[in-house]
């Protein structure tokens, strides 16, 4: 075969065509480019080819074990044994599991002897109310991550005159040197009609649209839909409230140099944090393997907290859930190369996803605030004009918490009027505008707040659920974009807080959108 004549390859399709019979080819052009063409009859009888050259699906070393909610990963099964006891072996499993709470699950067993018959009635050392979460020792050949096991340890493995744990671990395995890439899993993603194409590498019949990639501070990074995680998938999640490993990721350098597994963290964790802050809530990148020379030489065996699956984001359209994706993560990279910027992002970002996940009423009020403070702080002092001495005599002994996060949300373009269809809030605005001047919407959500905070005889704070409620829609909404103005967002974001019910593809600029077009320049790269 000549240099550059076209290799190919022939599969019988298996899915995807109207009639059966058709055929899957694979051709490589001079460049390299592989291009993947279908034949088929299609229903009337006619012959139809497409061809296309998408890209391979992202694939993990760890699958889960199958495709229901709430289900387990097996990340090692066979000989393990315990730092310090490596001469007396268990045979055993590691199993990423999700209850309670995400971890990583160990069980081994061994023959009982008198050493571990003196060892499990001994009490545990003490000097400290910490414990420290252990490790496990297993064997790596040649260097390389043991691949994924297709079956848990049998059942009698663990029962009997046996020797037996159960323990909890969260530790690194292999060489976390010169990495070339690292994969990992998303669970309880996003849903997004705008993503490109993929195929799968192992059905090379199917494609669907599955990707979106992120860049940003010299790193790229991928995110592919499972191809499980289909409409009826999605369904069962909103419905269950549970768990899904929804999404596949991919970290590499955008240069193509190498890097460590601490730097990876470093990274993941800012994705994390970008993640986090388009979703609402909670989400992480759980079991990331990275590979050298395309083997997986290490991994990170670590559960992190997780939100059951809900629609708690403020500004994702599915229509363009991916484009808004994609620059929030960009530039929350850019955005924490700093580590004073990625301490206020960390800081900032928690305030935003307690209030929006399953607290009191109350504290959807008290947290955005607090959050605010935080970020108004931030953009005037820490990385703004004033000195923290000049910031204190500015800010006015009366209502100092409104003032200051009036100067942030007027920075932002943000107005404060009080919504019209927020009944029960105005209910509020008339009730204090009988001992006072009237406040706007702002003004009563931080009264609001100093009561509930500093409640007094004369001010006990009581106002109903729905006033509580519609308080911290506003308040979690204004948190929401002071992020990502202090990100330097540009994109368009769902048209929420609207009197009428949003449909998908209602989309509006950010405030300070028109603040870019004129030239200014806001907080943020």
């Amino acid at each position: 075969m000549g240099e550059h004549e076209p290799r190919r390859r022939w599969w019988r399709l298996r899915r995807g065509t109207p009639k059966a019979g058709g055929t899957v080819s694979v051709d490589y052009e001079k460049d390299g480019t592989r291009v993947v063409s279908r034949n088929f009859t299609d229903a009337s009888g006619k012959q139809r080819m497409t061809r296309h050259s998408f890209p391979d699906a992202v694939q993990h070393h760890y699958r889960p074990t199958d495709t229901d909610d709430d289900s387990d990963v097996l990340l090692y099964a066979g000989e393990l044994s315990f730092p310090g006891e490596e001469h007396r072996p268990y045979v055993g499993d590691v199993t990423f599991t999700w209850r309670r709470t995400p971890r990583i699950r160990v069980r081994g067993t061994r023959a009982v002897d008198g050493t571990g018959i003196e060892e499990y009635f001994s009490p545990p050392p003490g000097g400290s109310m910490w414990v420290d979460v252990q490790g496990v020792v297993i064997a790596l050949q040649d260097g390389k991550i043991p691949d994924q096991p297709n079956e848990l340890a049998p059942a009698e493995t663990f029962a009997g005159s046996s020797l037996h744990v159960d323990e909890r671990v969260d530790q690194q395995v292999g060489d976390a040197t010169e990495l070339e890439e690292v994969t990992f899993l998303v669970p309880n993603g996003w849903q997004a009609h705008d993503e490109t194409r993929i195929f799968d590498p192992e059905d090379v019949g199917h494609t669907w649209h599955g990707r979106t990639q992120a860049q940003g501070d010299g790193w790229t990074v991928v995110f592919d839909r499972n191809r499980t995680a289909d409409s009826k998938a999605w369904e069962t999640l909103k419905r269950s409230g549970g768990h899904r490993f929804t999404h596949v990721g991919r970290l590499t350098r955008t240069d193509g140099a190498s890097f460590s597994g601490e730097g990876a963290l470093e990274a993941l964790e800012r994705v994390r944090l970008g993640l986090c802050l388009a979703l609402g809530r909670r989400t992480t990148c759980v079991l990331p393997v990275g590979r050298r020379g395309g083997q997986p030489v290490w991994a990170l065996w670590r559960g992190n907290p997780v939100d059951s699956y809900s629609n708690a984001s403020h500004w994702l359209d599915s229509s363009t859930c991916s484009k808004q994706l994609a620059e929030i993560v960009s530039r929350v990279l850019e955005f924490s190369n700093d580590a004073t910027r990625l301490e206020t992002l960390t800081h900032a970002l928690s305030y935003y996803v307690a209030a929006n996940v399953d607290v009191d009423v109350h504290l959807q009020v008290s947290l955005p605030v607090s959050g605010l403070q935080l970020l108004t702080y931030y953009q005037f002092v820490t990385d703004g004009p004033h000195t923290a001495k000049e910031w204190e005599a500015l800010v006015p002994k009366e209502r100092g918490t409104e003032w200051e996060l009036r100067q942030l949300l007027s920075k932002m373009n943000v107005s404060v009027p009080m919504p019209p269809h927020f009944q029960n809030l105005a209910a509020v605005q008339r009730r204090l505008a009988t001992s006072g001047a009237q406040r706007d919407a702002l003004g009563v959500v931080i009264k609001m707040r100093n009561v509930a905070t500093h409640p007094t005889k004369d001010q006990p704070g009581n106002y109903s659920i729905y006033q509580w409620a519609e308080a911290g829609m506003l308040a979690r909404y204004w948190l929401g974009l002071a992020l990502l103005h202090t990100i330097g967002y540009r994109g368009d974001i769902a048209a929420i807080l609207q009197a009428r019910p949003r449909e998908t593809g209602e989309l509006r600029s950010v405030p300070w959108a028109s603040a870019w077009s004129a030239g200014l320049s806001p907080s943020g790269p």
